[in-house]
């Protein structure tokens, strides 16, 4: 789970994979309600699906989370 931040230099470590429309609707029936699903751009220009802690979970929650 990415947890959102407004500052820029902030960044997550990580591996993008690959996977299926079913093993995605998998992971999203594992996930709680406290985390949103949605799709950013990396730094690598690459996009990818996250699981974002949902606003007002987090402490610092921010609509553009495309620097993490």
């Amino acid at each position: 789970m990415v947890v959102p931040s407004t500052d820029p230099e902030d960044d997550v470590e990580g591996q993008v994979f690959a996977v299926s429309d079913a093993e995605l609707a998998m992971a999203d029936a594992y996930e709680v309600d406290d985390y949103a699903r949605r799709e950013v751009t990396l730094r690598s220009g690459i996009r990818a699906w996250v699981y974002l802690e949902r606003p007002g979970n987090a402490p610092t929650a921010t609509d553009d989370p495309a620097h993490h």
